[in-house]
């Protein structure tokens, strides 16, 4: 091969250049441009007509020889099969939502592979098309939650979106069905005892427990886990006694903390935004009492949304996702005919006269307001009614505040 090596002059500097003569055609001479320091700069074409020195051969065939192994070095790819071995363990592992231009940084970088980018797409296109599609619509793949039928899991949460003007809300949801089993206002969540006697009315109701209880590690739920363990020490699977309860952080109780963004847009973003238009008006003011009082006038209000909500939310339909595998009908009918979808109710049977006992010893029933502030009311105002709808003339409207 014909080499040349040229000096040329730039503004400021020399640069050096080389060609290698079976990437380019046969009419043009590849050669060499030098630096004042005779370093090797990135490769470039020039017209061979732009001559000058030339440096020593013995220099010239070292540098060429030098670039040669590193430019085959630089465009011949490793082995094949440790570049698909390199891609498959990162798409089972935590680079499965990289990218191909992320992964081919990755494999040169962490792996030392030497892989064309076009490579690194077509290996990714047959071993992870559901990735590429996700990435080209800007989906992020989530784990999906799966439960093996109605009553093997119970989600327990508190939701206090409201509670600063006086009525923190709990709630429970069978993680199969998404049917709503309770869905309460009272004065406190916080209390573990007013929690928990919901949901063992709850359990009387349905004579059974759930095999498993789920919740964060919120201080109103305690007690629910302890009766939960207690009312499945009896059993002899193997999720009873202490496995039967497990509380963990938010981000894991799905079923519940997705259900609370469908019950605000549904009734609760309305209550949110009269309250808050109350509160710039000076009606309300934050104080003990000012909750109480808005507890009396308004729960049964909020207590008749939530029943609704809760209404509605277990007659809807769960339209089927292709691109999810996810139990699709509707709540009530997904929780009490298990076998129609290929599944069963896993149900653990417990006795009335046991959960009796337990509400009376154990648990406090939960109130929408303070008797005392509506025996207050009734002495200063003989012929009060409390309002049940918003249409009620007593009650206040959203648009009567604005």
């Amino acid at each position: 091969m014909i080499v040349t090596i040229l000096k040329h002059h730039f503004t400021e500097t020399w640069a050096l250049f080389m060609f290698i003569h079976q990437f380019i055609s046969s009419e043009t001479v590849p050669f060499l441009i030098f630096n004042r320091r005779n370093c090797l700069r990135p490769a470039c074409l020039f017209s061979h007509t732009i001559v000058s020195d030339c440096v020593s051969p013995g220099r010239a065939e070292a540098l060429v020889k030098y670039y040669f192994e590193k430019l085959r070095k630089k465009y011949e790819e490793s082995d094949l099969q440790d570049i698909v071995r390199a891609i498959v363990e990162e798409i089972h592992g935590a680079g499965y939502n990289l990218g191909y231009r992320s992964l081919h940084e990755k494999l040169k970088t962490v792996y030392h592979l030497n892989v064309k980018r076009d490579t690194v797409y077509l290996i990714l296109s047959i071993a992870d098309p559901e990735g590429i599609s996700d990435r080209r619509a800007r989906r992020l793949r989530r784990r999906q939650f799966n439960s093996r039928g109605p009553n093997f899991v119970w989600s327990f949460d508190g939701y206090d979106k409201i509670k600063v003007f006086g009525f923190p809300i709990h709630g429970c949801i069978d993680g199969y069905s998404r049917k709503i089993l309770w869905l309460v206002a009272a004065t406190t969540n916080n209390d573990p005892r007013v929690t928990a006697h919901r949901y063992l009315k709850t359990v009387k109701k349905l004579r059974c427990v759930p095999t498993m209880g789920r919740s964060d590690c919120g201080g109103e739920n305690t007690l629910i886990g302890s009766l939960q363990i207690c009312l499945r020490s009896k059993h002899d699977d193997r999720l009873a006694g202490p496995k039967s309860y497990y509380a963990g952080t938010s981000t894991k109780n799905q079923r519940i903390e997705s259900f609370w963004g469908h019950l605000r847009k549904h009734s609760m973003d309305y209550w949110i935004q009269f309250f808050k238009c109350m509160e710039e008006r000076g009606l309300f003011d934050g104080s003990e009492m000012h909750k109480k009082c808005m507890q009396f006038c308004f729960g049964h209000l909020i207590q008749k949304d939530l029943d609704e909500s809760r209404l509605l939310w277990n007659k809807h339909l769960i339209r089927k996702q292709s691109s999810r595998g996810v139990i699709h009908g509707r709540p009530f009918t997904l929780y009490h005919l298990p076998e129609k979808y290929g599944s069963k109710d896993y149900r653990k049977p417990v006795g009335p006269d046991v959960v009796d006992r337990l509400l009376r010893k154990y648990t406090k029933e939960p109130q929408l307001y303070d008797p005392l502030i509506a025996e207050v009311a009734h002495t200063l105002i003989p012929d009060l009614t409390i309002p049940v709808d918003t249409e009620d003339p007593c009650s206040c409207t959203k648009s009567s505040c604005i």
